[in-house]
């Protein structure tokens, strides 16, 4: 019996699967590299408006969360952030920091090419 070959067929076979369940890998590594990086946006937004009530903005909160966004995921690529005071921007009121971030998957397309990350927070105005 002839077993020359045999291992190239069975690498031919094998190789596409493993090569899909890598970039699958990788992907799913970018999708909750892009969630986590959102996640601390929001929270380091919270934290300085919380803190920073006689001095911040909105426009303020907001430039927070999108420089924490491009400085862990080299760009903000398309992230829209909402901020909202509940009643007032004063202390003991709420603050709530909303986030949106666009995600489209590099290599596999279908159910994962594009998804909206969203991640959203409140926090109680301290001084």
């Amino acid at each position: 019996m002839n077993k020359r070959g045999t291992a190239a067929v069975e690498f031919a076979l094998a190789f596409p699967l493993l090569l899909l369940a890598f970039l699958a890998a990788f992907e799913l590594f970018r999708l909750v590299q892009a969630q986590r990086g959102l996640d601390v946006a929001v929270t380091q937004a919270l934290r300085y408006g919380a803190v920073r009530s006689a001095s911040a903005s909105s426009a303020d909160i907001q430039g927070i969360a999108t420089s924490t966004l491009t400085t862990l995921l080299g760009s903000a690529g398309g992230a829209s952030v909402t901020v909202s005071f509940s009643p007032a921007y004063a202390p003991g009121d709420q603050l709530t920091v909303s986030a949106q971030l666009p995600w489209t998957a590099a290599f596999l397309p279908g159910e994962f090419a594009a998804v909206t990350l969203t991640a959203s927070g409140a926090i109680t105005v301290q001084n």
